[in-house]
């Protein structure tokens, strides 16, 4: 049962406003308005303490753990310095149909128009499209592809807090001081590791200052307040502040203080986000053991509760476009629980437990909650975190230890480091604090690739040779032929996503350094090199795939009906494709019925999976990122899937023009009739153990056909299956239409509802009618 201090903080985070916070934009414009000959490493960090030491705070009268994003609740940062798109669509911040945004007073508004206009030209966002070359713009207008961290950080800063919790910032402060007293600056290299310790120290002291500034809030406050119980909980909280996150944590609540606090500041620092929280309940679990006799588990699960509430109110602001695109506000925030010890047994513990049962109480959007399964996980706790899952809106979402260890030796980890790994972006494994990682170089569109394939390279929607002519689809022979040519056009397409990408990336060094994220990055410390910089030992890039199983349909459904069936020729399938099945019905009917669809174990067309994955993973396998690192398959599209579609003609399988692709790695909609365990084990013929950043799978269950035990087993049934396969990933959705229906025509009777949309959670009623639709659309689940 939730307290009710929990539930007031509850009902502020679901019911206030969203409101732009200028505190950020002002005050960064305001220091770099003055000149300096600062590096501009040292000039980032000294006006990111600028930005902590000025900033307005404040204490919730509810608040155990203190600090906000912003001045108020509900506050939206803004980052006008890298968001070029804070002026393109500034129009439409408090009058989007998702997630936007009100300004406090008209004031504001023309405030924060004059920052944006004294930035106009000057952004990050504006650098990095400088880059493009002409012939990388019309790919990008015509959804080949997107241009991924283009106006945010690299983000995805992932400290190990195991080891953070146990040594405190001071520690790292001194690390960084003891390597300065012994730097001789004697050539470029030298000079660039002074600058680089000498602005880790400036933002760690400043992250302690501003913890400092709550705890003589907090003093103040306990000072003048009349109520005992809440003068002790003041008081606390400042002898909390005062001592976290320079020391090493006391208490169960010192340490969440600690986490909060540190992950608070990492997400102000730059726009970005992704930020893993880690495996909360590991370096908890020596706290609980010490306090579990002197308080109640609804005290801990109290702690649990507002921590989570902290992430939830978090509001990363985005373009009008991803806005539309991915809906919700994702922050992609993750909390790891169970897994493997880094022994190899198996981790689960009364924290994993009291942090299931507290989310049977309170399902929050974020973070996004992760559970890892191994073969010898504790059946109780498994059997908990899939209850959980079926009845409070899909969190935790479920992870193969086995596959993404795997991921993990393949690219570099010892065992012992790949154990120890959390999610960053929306389901890419990395191992904490040991990983610069990049889950967002951009989205990538093989099915717009097949359209073009199809077109001979040219593209009708610009009347333009985009890419090379592979030849005349109607000279085609077979199969075989069609796989060639679509391979020669990928990897003309990939090699120009890869060089947009890699220019962004390189730029990222010089223009958009993460100095607190660069903190708690093994290797960054030790090198005196940032992040941007190449600093970390470990580096890697994932690129997403959009309408994986639309592309395995195609490939299936041109193969049987144009070349072995011989029910159409090439010519025709073409022309039904450019007229949008226009006065054809029975022809698309053929082409959606005809031929079998993955998800059905029909080994014919799961064939064709295997190759998707593994033409995308060899081609991209041939190159590096800027730094050097690999490049990972991931195929997740979070809602793109709705807006990429608008930028895809018809397709093979029987798909209508702009409407939405596949989502993730799932079946087509509708497409998949005979179960789960038969969509698991279409999967399994991808081999999961090859896209190294791995596979998203939603699955939606009838409520009906779950409930009770015997529902919990029909789920870990289906789970089991797909993890015994490789399967990386699984989350579930448990709703019936009708339900889904009645939130839509009375969105304020289910306010509370959550779904599960793709690497996130969130509710219902906050996304947009075509997500919405798209959601329930998919494949409902009646059984085994």
């Amino acid at each position: 049962m939730l307290s009710e201090r929990i539930q007031r903080l509850s009902n502020k985070v679901r019911n206030t406003q969203p409101t732009i916070d200028l505190n950020r934009a002002r005050l960064f414009t305001e220091y770099y308005s003055h000149p300096s000959m600062d590096n501009y490493i040292l000039r980032r960090a000294k006006a990111f303490r600028h930005y902590l030491q000025e900033r307005e705070i404040f204490i919730d009268e509810d608040s155990w753990l203190a600090g906000h994003q912003g001045g108020q609740w509900e506050s939206v940062v803004m980052f006008p310095e890298s968001t070029k798109w804070l002026r393109d669509d500034f129009d439409t911040l408090d009058k989007r149909p998702s997630d936007h945004f009100q300004f406090r007073s008209e004031e504001e508004k023309k405030e924060l128009r004059d920052i944006v206009e004294i930035w106009k030209d000057q952004t990050t966002g504006d650098f990095m499209d400088s880059l493009l070359d002409d012939n990388m713009r019309p790919m990008l207008e015509l959804g080949l592809m997107t241009h991924g961290i283009s106006q945010q950080s690299t983000m995805n800063h992932s400290p190990d807090y195991d080891h953070l919790i146990k040594r405190g910032y001071r520690y790292y402060i001194d690390q960084c001081k003891k390597n300065l007293e012994e730097l001789s600056v004697n050539d470029v290299a030298d000079f660039e590791k002074r600058i680089a310790w000498e602005s880790m120290i400036i933002v760690m002291e400043a992250v302690i200052a501003f913890s400092h500034r709550y705890a003589d809030l907090a003093e103040k406050q306990a000072a003048e307040c009349t109520d005992e119980k809440r003068k002790a909980e003041l008081l606390t909280m400042a002898d909390n502040c005062r001592y976290v996150p320079e020391n090493p944590p006391r208490t169960f609540l010192e340490a969440a203080q600690f986490v909060w606090i540190n992950h608070l500041a990492q997400s102000l620092e730059a726009a970005g986000g992704d930020h893993c929280l880690g495996r909360f309940d590991q370096y908890m679990y020596a706290f609980w053991q010490k306090e579990k006799d002197d308080h109640s588990e609804q005290y801990f699960q109290d702690v649990i509760h507002e921590l989570k509430l902290k992430v939830a109110e978090m509001w990363n602001a985005r373009c009008y476009k991803e806005s539309v695109a991915d809906p919700g506000n994702p922050l992609w925030m993750h909390i790891i629980l169970g897994g493997v010890k880094e022994n190899g047994k198996d981790a689960c513990n009364e924290v994993t437990r009291i942090f299931l049962r507290a989310m049977r109480d309170l399902q929050t959007d974020e973070p996004c909650i992760t559970f890892r399964y191994h073969p010898n996980i504790d059946e109780e706790t498994f059997r908990l975190a899939i209850e959980v899952a079926r009845d409070n809106g899909g969190h935790p979402a479920f992870y193969n230890d086995t596959t993404a260890i795997t991921y993990l030796l393949s690219l570099g980890f010892t065992l012992k480091e790949a154990r120890n790994w959390g999610i960053c972006g929306c389901i890419e494994p990395h191992v904490l604090g040991k990983t610069d990682f990049q889950s967002n170089p951009g989205y990538f569109n093989p099915i717009k690739i097949l359209d073009l394939t199809l077109h001979n390279g040219f593209s009708p929607e610009i009347n333009m040779q985009i890419g090379p002519k592979t030849g005349d689809p109607r000279d085609w022979t077979d199969i075989e032929d069609v796989k060639a040519a679509f391979t020669e056009q990928l990897e003309f397409f990939m090699e120009r996503f890869v060089s947009m990408y890699n220019r962004t990336l390189a730029a990222h060094a010089y223009t958009f350094p993460t100095v607190l994220g660069s903190c708690f990055s093994v290797g960054c410390l030790e090198k005196g090199k940032l992040l941007q910089n190449k600093g970390s030992d470990h580096h890697y890039s994932a690129i997403a795939m959009a309408g994986f199983a639309d592309m395995v349909d195609s490939l299936e459904a041109i193969d049987k009906c144009v070349f072995r069936d011989k029910a159409m020729s090439m010519d025709e399938l073409i022309h039904l494709l450019d007229t949008n099945f226009e006065g054809a019905e029975e022809k698309r009917q053929m082409l959606l019925n005809k031929a079998p669809k993955f998800g059905n174990d029909v080994e014919e067309v799961d064939e064709y999976s295997y190759w998707v994955i593994d033409t995308l993973d060899t081609c991209m396998k041939q190159y590096h990122d800027a730094q050097g690192g690999p490049f990972t398959v991931l195929v997740a599209t979070q809602a793109y899937n709705v807006e990429m579609g608008k930028w895809v003609g018809a397709t093979p399988n029987g798909r209508l023009a702009f409407t939405p692709l596949a989502d993730n790695v799932s079946p087509s909609v509708g497409m998949d009739t005979h179960g789960p365990t038969a969509v698991v084990n279409s999967l399994a013929c991808c081999d999961e153990l090859v896209p190294q950043s791995g596979l998203l799978l939603n699955q939606r269950f009838d409520p009906a056909v779950v409930a009770g035990e015997k529902g919990l087993d029909i789920i870990e049934t289906v789970f089991r299956a797909h993890f015994n396969q490789n399967g990386y990933h699984i989350q579930v959705n448990v709703f019936d239409d009708e339900t889904l229906r009645a939130a839509q025509k009375d969105p304020d009777s289910y306010r509370n509802i959550l779904v599960r949309v793709a690497g996130y959670s969130a509710y219902f009623v906050d996304l947009s009618e075509e997500v919405q639709n798209n959601i329930i659309e998919r494949t409902i689940q009646t059984g085994l």
